[in-house]
């Protein structure tokens, strides 16, 4: 027994190091843009903002993603367009692929040559991942489920374990299964102020001198 945890450490041990390594080449390919990484995350042909944090075992592919927005653990993200001073939280799930339900069987072997396994297919016949948008100061609590297709406006709230089947309105919060709108975060005059500051595209000094305006909406921008 003995012999047998001894192995099982070492490959612990092995393991680790590997993606310890893997987390450095990222910080190496990312350095000049202040790139905090967990351990255990994948980036694939996607671009990354400035001032970015992914948490553990966080996957984003094929996606971008803007200045200080930052996607905590185990959250999976592709073909993703993501604005600024995004909080997404863990286990978040956006662009799940989908099949075709008017063809006679939804199978992927009928529709397409891209998979791992043997398909009949000579091409691709059907697309299985739409791009989702996602706008600036957009907060996505835990376990929310975003499939393809989908555009969430700036400063949008998706409460925790939500299923995101439409389009989300800027400043709105939605949730359930299938999520819906609950609230504006603020009146209308209140919206379009934040929304045209565009504060996000302000410069680093412009925020930080004004941080304590952002605790005051009834104010901003006036």
């Amino acid at each position: 027994m003995g012999f047998g945890l001894s192995k099982i450490a070492k490959y612990i041990s092995f393991r680790m190091l590997l993606l310890q390594l893997d987390r450095q080449l990222l910080y190496f390919k990312f350095r000049n843009r202040n790139l905090k990484l967990s351990i255990s995350c994948d980036i694939r042909n996607s671009t990354i903002g400035r001032n970015n944090f992914l948490g553990e075992n966080v996957s984003l592919i094929n996606s971008t993603i803007g200045d200080y927005s930052y996607i905590n653990t185990n959250s999976k993200v592709s073909n993703t367009i993501i604005g600024k001073f995004c909080s997404i939280g863990p286990n978040v799930q956006i662009v799940l692929g989908t099949h075709p339900s008017k063809f006679v069987s939804s199978h992927p072997v009928f529709y397409a040559n891209n998979k791992p396994f043997k398909t009949f297919s000579d091409g691709i016949y059907f697309k299985e991942y739409e791009d989702v948008v996602i706008g600036n100061d957009v907060w996505i609590a835990e376990g929310v489920l975003i499939p393809g297709g989908i555009t969430i406006g700036d400063g949008a709230i998706i409460m925790a374990r939500a299923v995101v089947t439409k389009n989300v309105e800027p400043y709105s919060i939605v949730g359930g299964i299938p999520a819906k709108h609950i609230k504006y975060r603020f009146d209308v005059e209140t919206i379009n102020r934040i929304s045209q500051s565009k504060w996000w595209d302000w410069e680093e000094k412009k925020l930080k001198e004004n941080y304590k305006k952002f605790h005051d909406s009834e104010h901003f921008g006036l």
